[in-house]
């Protein structure tokens, strides 16, 4: 079963002096959402481009409307940012085995490249 983004809403309050309290979002990374857009934003240098469906493209466009983020390209950031950190056990194991199978590709290319070499050996005695 997947594990749903932890977004915690802490409401406005009047504290005991009467000055009223921020509200503050808490994301999956567990920043406040600023400091994750921030953090998400930080070092972005590669391009990539995609399709989304309706509903995906309505929310990107509820953060820019909101103004918590400048752009689509920025909120599709934020939400890829917080969704690999949302899923970071998945990932942990999609590179564990990615690992495994670069080492297993290496043994294999190494028994080729070894019968190859038996084959041409053989051919030219």
């Amino acid at each position: 079963m997947a594990k749903e983004p932890r977004v915690v809403v802490v409401k406005a309050s009047l504290g005991s002096d009467g000055e009223a309290t921020a509200e503050q979002i808490v994301c999956a990374s567990g920043e406040a959402v600023r400091e994750a857009i921030e953090h998400a934003l930080d070092g972005r240098i590669h391009g990539v481009m995609l399709r989304v469906n309706e509903e995906t493209l309505a929310k990107l466009d509820a953060l820019v409307e909101a103004g918590i983020c400048e752009s689509r390209s920025g909120a599709a950031t934020f939400m890829i940012h917080e969704g690999i950190r949302a899923n970071e056990g998945l990932f942990s194991r999609v590179e564990e085995t990615t690992a495994q199978i670069a080492a297993l590709k290496a043994q294999l290319h190494e028994l080729v490249g070894e019968s190859r070499a038996k084959q041409e050996g053989d051919l030219s005695s």
